[in-house]
């Protein structure tokens, strides 16, 4: 990830590969797009570990870290930890 991307829960991204930053493509795929890794946050990560109460919680297809994700999404892709993304995660409230 570049310096300076930030990113927003529940929307999809698409990296210029030219300048290397993200692109906001949305909060839905469009019929035919896939995506290459579903990136979730650690529940360590979370305040006090506990990730929202709505939350579904998978490991890390990289590191097995427990992760947190939104089970209402119908989304295929590996599950992925932000670190394994090489993603710093902002602190909550920031």
């Amino acid at each position: 990830m570049s310096k300076g991307d930030e990113t927003k829960p529940g929307t999809f991204y698409e990296r210029d590969w030219f300048t290397g930053r993200l692109i906001e493509r949305g909060p839905t795929l469009k019929p035919g797009e896939s995506i290459d890794k579903w990136i979730c946050r650690r529940v360590v990560d979370y305040p006090g570990g506990r990730p929202p109460a709505a939350a579904a919680i998978d490991r890390c297809s990289k590191c097995q870290a427990p992760i947190a994700f939104n089970p209402a999404r119908q989304v295929s892709a590996p599950k992925i930890c932000m670190q394994c993304a090489g993603i710093e995660p902002l602190p909550f409230g920031a």
